[in-house]
C-alpha cells in the first residue's frame, strides 16, 4: 500500500507509547494535483485506544498537508470523522461489475 502514486511516508505519523510500543500510525497520501489529503491506513493498538491518540495523528497528518496546499482531507470510517468534530461535505460512489463468461466483453 505504502508504494502508491500519492503515498507519502514523510507525511506518516507513528505514536509510541511511553514504554516504548507503537501506540498508532495514520499513513497519509497528499494528491498534489487536485490538492487534497487521504488519511489510509489510521490503526491504533487496540490496548490504547479511546486515549485520543488516532485523533492527534490525524491532526498532525492534516498540518503537513495543509502546508503543503492541500485543500481538505477525507478519509474511509464516517463515524470516526464524525465522532472528532468533522462534518460530511460529499459522498462518494464505488460501482463494481462482475463478469460472467456468456458477457459480450471486447477483447482488451
Amino acid at each position: 500500500m505504502q508504494i502508491g502514486p500519492n503515498f507519502r511516508k514523510d507525511l506518516t505519523t507513528v505514536i509510541k507509547a511511553p514504554n516504548g510500543d507503537y501506540a498508532c500510525f495514520a499513513g497519509m497520501w497528499f494528491d498534489v494535483k487536485n490538492k487534497y489529503a487521504y488519511l489510509e491506513p489510521l490503526a491504533t493498538v487496540p490496548m490504547y485506544r479511546r486515549m485520543g491518540l488516532a485523533t492527534v495523528a490525524l491532526t498532525v497528518g492534516m498540518m503537513k498537508t495543509k502546508e503543503l496546499g492541500a485543500a481538505y482531507c477525507f478519509g474511509s470510517v464516517p463515524e470516526f470523522y464524525t465522532a472528532i468534530g468533522f462534518e460530511t461535505i460529499c459522498h462518494r460512489e464505488m460501482w463494481k461489475k462482475e463478469w460472467h463468461s456468456n458477457d459480450n466483453c471486447p477483447a482488451i
